[in-house]
């Protein structure tokens, strides 16, 4: 399990997610604050309610519904599709701001005919719900004191006859931010979901890959003294943890294998999420006989 997913599932809960009593008061003395109706009413006064009613009419629409009706969410957005054998879609978009607080959570759909598609919707599913559940707890108590924000957003990273990887990215920001990304990589011709240890003929071939990683930030930080990285860490060096059979990866448009990191995960947060490119060559021996001829 990478720090994606222990972050997200200990976040999650079994009750009922709710919109917080601060959120429905907020409707409530909108909707209260609208002016009685009289036959004697100026007319500006007339304007003025017709714009108050559309103002709170708008609130709802944009505000309420999306948060509470999947369904409606759903026909507000735009429906992109993503490759030829894997449609990727938007299901629900949470959206919440107060000036203090504010969430933009997109939940994406695989649709697919195989068990891969169906485990990579349930999962997504309850991350984001685990999300928005804890933005709405927080709301809740802190009301008008404080400020944060999260947003989660997908793309599909790759998209060939023979791989698709869709890519979570989430950005949380409290008292500092914080980025962490999730992978998922289809293989199309099983109809699986493949992990980075699923593609080698042993574990020991992690070892390869982390010596890589290693030697490429030496270069980067003999080319920029600004760049740090804890490749000498003990525990990195002893056991390359951070490359588990879990870890993200993808394979770019060469067919080179790409292991990210997330912030913090191997320098300080201002050089952000770094990427490794493992070039095919390297790995062309270690990899299983399926995956030796991948061209992205």
């Amino acid at each position: 399990m990478n720090k994606f997913d222990k972050k997200i599932k200990e976040m999650a809960k079994a009750e009922h997610r709710e919109v917080p009593e601060c959120v429905r008061k907020a409707i409530d003395e909108t909707l209260e604050s609208l002016p009685e109706s009289s036959c004697k009413i100026h007319s500006i006064n007339y304007a003025s309610r017709i714009i108050s009613i559309a103002a709170s009419f708008i609130l709802v629409l944009l505000v309420i519904m999306p948060n509470v009706s999947p369904a409606y969410a759903e026909a507000l957005q735009d429906v992109p599709v993503v490759g030829k054998l894997v449609q990727l879609v938007t299901i629900r978009n949470y959206r919440y701001s107060d000036g203090n607080y504010e969430m933009d959570i997109k939940v994406p759909e695989v649709q697919s005919e195989n068990e891969a598609g169906a485990f990579i919707n349930k999962d997504v599913n309850e991350l984001t719900e685990a999300l928005v559940s804890e933005f709405y707890k927080t709301v809740g108590v802190s009301q008008s004191e404080g400020y944060g924000a999260i947003y989660l957003d997908y793309n599909a990273v790759s998209d060939t006859p023979r791989w698709f990887t869709l890519k979570l990215s989430v950005s949380e920001v409290a008292a500092d931010s914080h980025s962490y990304f999730k992978y998922y990589n289809v293989d199309r011709e099983k109809g699986v979901i493949v992990e980075l240890g699923d593609l080698f003929v042993s574990g020991d071939s992690m070892r390869v890959i982390a010596d890589d990683i290693k030697r490429q930030m030496s270069i980067r930080m003999a080319e920029d003294p600004e760049v740090i990285f804890w490749e000498n860490e003990s525990e990195f060096n002893s056991n390359p943890q951070i490359l588990q059979s879990s870890h993200n990866f993808y394979w770019d448009k060469e067919g080179n294998l790409v292991i990210p990191f997330d912030k913090f995960e191997v320098g300080p947060g201002y050089i952000g999420a770094p990427e490794f490119v493992i070039e095919k060559n390297l790995i062309k021996d270690i990899l299983k006989p399926e995956y030796s001829d991948i061209e992205g």
